[in-house]
């Protein structure tokens, strides 16, 4: 009987484990459909709560409140920022721009990220998470990337390393708002090769 017990324990966890995940997963989902619709201002818990077909107190104990949940949401869906030391700046180089069009050619992300931005212009307090707990910390990893580049003499000493960021993000960006050519491998070897090219250079002192 004992065994039986734990048997069933184990199974009853599980499923509720299970439960649970997919819970999470039609949460996630129903936030993003709701902040790309509606922008951050407009979407509600109760709004997610419905959308997901959950319960409001399912939402509240994986998330105090709307700001966390949507930058669970967006968080859970970027790409991660590769920031390996595979002994080739090049390549390492190719991989970050790479991800930068991998976020900004879906089209889904776009929306999203656009929604959220344009509602920080009227929110500070949504516009320090976005910068806080989604920009900074991708864009460290990123940078630790083109430093590297520039320790090993791909690029000059006084390089611009957040230019380089700034400008692969805002040409990604605008190509993928304003164009027709897709953000393609051709496309970041273009943009990478540019830059080795012809790197921003800080200013005098």
């Amino acid at each position: 009987m004992g065994q039986k017990r734990i048997l069933q324990q184990v199974t009853d966890f599980t499923g509720e484990h299970r439960r649970d995940l997919d819970a999470r997963r039609r949460i996630l989902a129903a936030t993003l459909r709701l902040l790309a619709q509606h922008g951050y201002t407009k979407l509600t818990i109760g709004g997610v709560a419905t959308e997901a077909s959950v319960g409001k107190a399912t939402i509240y104990r994986s998330w105090p409140n709307k700001a966390a949940l949507v930058l669970d949401a967006v968080r859970d869906q970027l790409p991660g920022v590769p920031d390996e030391d595979t002994g080739d700046s090049r390549t390492e180089l190719l991989a970050v721009a790479g991800t930068l069009a991998d976020l900004f050619g879906s089209s889904k992300l776009r929306a999203v990220l656009l929604a959220l931005v344009a509602d920080s212009a009227d929110n500070s307090e949504l516009g320090r998470h976005l910068k806080e707990d989604l920009i900074e910390g991708r864009k460290a990893a990123s940078r630790s990337v083109v430093v590297r580049a520039v320790e090993r003499g791909l690029l000059p000493p006084d390089t611009d390393v957040s230019l380089v960021l700034d400008s692969w993000a805002g040409t990604m960006l605008f190509r993928s708002l304003f164009s027709e050519k897709s953000l393609d491998e051709e496309t970041v070897r273009r943009v990478v090769d540019a830059t080795l090219a012809s790197p921003p250079r800080l200013p005098a002192p």
